[in-house]
């Protein structure tokens, strides 16, 4: 598990909303593909997914919802607070 924490800006890609990994932050994960997250944005929590950007780095959505709830706008910098979920199985099902 990798504790991701890092300020930055609320950015718009496309029709989506986003905050971009430092490159740094992105290295440490090992890993260049979708990584399940779950932690806080500005204290508010977020449980979603990191997507790769193509150039190394991650970003995570940030859907109208939660923009609202937490009164953020395009430009502003955010607090975010993460930890990467590992994709386990639960050991207790039966099969």
């Amino acid at each position: 598990m990798a504790d991701i924490h890092f300020l930055g800006p609320l950015v718009r890609r496309g029709n989506y909303y986003c905050v971009e990994f430092p490159r740094f932050i992105s290295a440490e994960l090992h890993n260049r593909a979708r990584i399940k997250v779950k932690g806080t944005i500005n204290g508010g929590d977020y449980n979603g997914s990191a997507f790769p950007t193509g150039d190394g780095r991650h970003f995570i959505m940030i859907n109208a919802r939660l923009r609202q709830k937490l009164g953020i706008e395009v430009g502003e910098d955010v607090v975010v607070i993460l930890d990467a979920v590992e994709g386990k199985q639960s050991k207790t099902a039966a099969g």
